[in-house]
């Protein structure tokens, strides 16, 4: 399981309503940023975010075999005008 955070990496705010997804397994985060990720399998694996305010954006990950937890930063086109998908 693969439990964590998200944050406006400007502002620090917590960010819901945003997509995570990591391959067939996916949650939108709560009002406090937080999601839970069930049915990964350990190892390396890659957590993409995307909502209509947050760009797709893709993160390297590691999932262990107890609940590992992210906290992650990430651009929001809604509290950071500058921000532009990855590449």
């Amino acid at each position: 399981m693969l439990v964590g955070s998200l944050a406006d990496r400007t502002t620090g705010q917590p960010l819901p309503g945003v997509t995570v997804a990591v391959g067939n397994a996916h949650a939108t985060s709560r009002s406090d940023g937080s999601f839970r990720l069930s049915g990964i399998k350990p190892g390396r694996a890659v957590l993409a975010v995307s909502s209509d305010d947050v760009p797709p954006q893709q993160f390297s990950v590691t999932v262990g075999n107890a609940t590992s937890r992210v906290n992650l930063r990430v651009c929001s086109t809604t509290l950071d005008y500058n921000c532009a998908p990855q590449q």
